[in-house]
């Protein structure tokens, strides 16, 4: 028998963790919780960004900023700010 060398060519796929867990996030904080869940899915899509994953956590921040628009809690607090700034 002889001694054959064989090399293994191992590839390795990006995975887009952080996207997927941006539009997760974002995607829940339309429905319920959103002062939690918003600045979680702002903040997994902007590394996300900086990671180069940028199809999920495009979809993830835009589900983040409906998400802001639909909660009253948010944009009360962003109400409540501005009135004070005056």
């Amino acid at each position: 028998m002889e001694n054959e060398n064989k090399e293994k060519i191992i590839i390795i796929e990006r995975q887009s963790n952080l996207g997927i867990a941006s539009v997760i996030f974002g995607l829940v904080s339309i429905f319920v919780f959103s002062v939690i869940f918003v600045p979680l899915a702002l903040l997994f899509g902007i590394l996300g960004l900086v990671r180069k994953q940028y199809a999920w956590s495009i979809v993830g921040i835009i589900f983040a900023i409906i998400g802001f628009a639909t909660s009253p809690m948010l944009l009360g607090m962003v109400g409540v700010a501005s009135m004070g700034a005056q």
